[in-house]
């Protein structure tokens, strides 16, 4: 008699095995598209209006969908394991997974020479500044009675001055650029091989 109670144990257990594993199925599904729905309306929202041949424009774009691609990221691994069992859906999903990280991938190259545009656009401008400061100067040397109003060393030191700030500001101003663009490939470039390997294991068990 005890043996037989024994034997039906494990049967009685599957049923609710069964159950749980439905249940996180139907969590992640939840969460996985509250997750993918929140990237896409962020996007939405963040490139309005829409104007991908400006560089600034492409820039903050990418950055962005850089900084929430985690999130995505997070919620397709869900829809995918939600229906793993499902072989009818399985295959499109994985396709999508791979022709998404293969985008993200390429948009990384992207930044990288959005970013150096950037930063010699930022560079030219300061450049181009301090040239102005300069030929002021320079007006003030030529013109007698402004030169007598200021000594030598005073214009040498305000010459000396703006070159020191134009410096600066080139230092400065290409760290954040080059900051930026970074923290955006990496995100990029992470979550694009990630997205590559979420379709492998899709596309390799049937």
């Amino acid at each position: 008699m005890t043996s037989i109670l024994k034997s039906r144990q494990p049967s009685s257990g599957q049923p609710l095995a069964y159950e749980n594993s439905g249940l996180a199925k139907s969590i992640c599904t939840v969460v996985g598209i509250a997750c993918v729905g929140g990237f896409i309306v962020d996007l939405l929202v963040l490139s309005t209006p829409p104007n991908p041949l400006a560089l600034e424009w492409r820039i903050g774009f990418l950055q962005q969908a850089g900084d929430r691609s985690i999130v995505f990221f997070f919620g397709v691994a869900l829809l995918l394991y939600s229906i793993f069992d499902n072989r009818r859906l399985k295959r499109p999903f994985s396709l999508f997974c791979l022709v998404v990280g293969v985008a993200m991938l390429l948009s990384s190259g992207l930044v990288i020479r959005d970013s150096l545009i950037l930063r010699n656009q930022a560079f030219e401008a300061i450049s181009t500044q301090e040239q102005q400061l300069q030929a002021q100067i320079d007006e003030t040397i030529s013109n007698p009675e402004l030169a007598a109003e200021l000594t030598p060393d005073q214009l040498r030191q305000a010459s000396q001055e703006i070159s020191s700030r134009a410096q600066t500001l080139k230092q400065t101003r290409g760290q954040g650029i080059t900051k930026s663009g970074i923290a955006s490939l990496g995100n990029l470039v992470v979550v694009g091989l990630g997205m590559i390997g979420l379709s492998r294991i899709g596309l390799k068990r049937r």
